[in-house]
């Protein structure tokens, strides 16, 4: 006798996944190439739905279900009110939603990765995704930073005539989280004040630390592994 495992685990991130590329790159060509301005109505219910995807994939309980729910719920507003006024999304209050709303995200892929004892495809999705919520995160504390202080950052002259930060800096700064945490640094973006540079200088360290702990994480779940394995045929 023995217990059957489910087809379809609980923590199956490759559509979280997809659905976070999708989110990466879809926008830009409704920007560009869509005749009518609704790339809003047709991007935020589909967010949501992300959301509330990562929600239920990362939660392994009610309680942190519930929890995770009422940090959620000011998110929706906020993609909701995006209707109205894209304004919205630029406010500390709306980063702020998003900002916690992922961190409570994080905490559970992190857990997840910690308790995993096997590298699995769906271990290497999971820590992806975490390094894709990890970018998001900064991309918001970048966009609260550039509304809160004057003169954060520096623009070229190129992207500001190809897209004004003011028009969509969450797109912008997006972008130049992604640039950052891998340390590519095009130039095209850069931090002045004190306070940008610190969280520039945080995201860089944190994106080389993530690849080497992640990579450490993998090699000794395979070396455990693999010792249990040859244990278990001895």
């Amino acid at each position: 006798m023995y217990m059957k495992l489910p087809q379809v685990p609980k923590h199956s991130f490759l559509l979280l996944l997809i659905s976070l590329l999708i989110m990466l790159i879809v926008p830009p060509y409704l920007r560009v190439y869509s005749p009518f301005e609704f790339e809003g109505l047709l991007l935020n219910p589909f967010i949501s739905i992300i959301f509330l995807t990562s929600l239920y994939l990362v939660t392994d309980n009610r309680s942190f279900s519930l929890i995770g729910l009422l940090i959620l719920l000011p998110v929706l507003a906020i993609n909701t009110l995006y209707y109205f006024d894209r304004e919205y999304l630029n406010s500390p209050i709306a980063t702020f939603s998003y900002i916690a709303f992922f961190a409570y995200i994080c905490i559970f892929l992190v857990r997840f990765l910690a308790r995993s004892k096997t590298v699995s495809i769906n271990v290497i999705y999971a820590a992806v995704c975490l390094y894709f919520f990890i970018v998001i995160i900064w991309s918001f504390i970048y966009v609260t930073t550039y509304n809160t202080l004057e003169n954060a950052f520096a623009f070229s002259t190129e992207l500001q005539n190809s897209l004004a930060p003011t028009e969509d800096p969450i797109s912008l700064f997006s972008y130049f989280s992604f640039v950052t945490m891998t340390t590519l640094g095009y130039g095209d973006i850069t931090p002045i004040h004190p306070i940008s540079r610190a969280w520039v200088s945080a995201q860089s360290v944190l994106g080389q630390l993530y690849l080497a702990i992640v990579m450490a994480r993998f090699v000794g779940l395979y070396i455990s592994d693999s010792r249990t394995q040859r244990k278990k045929s001895a």
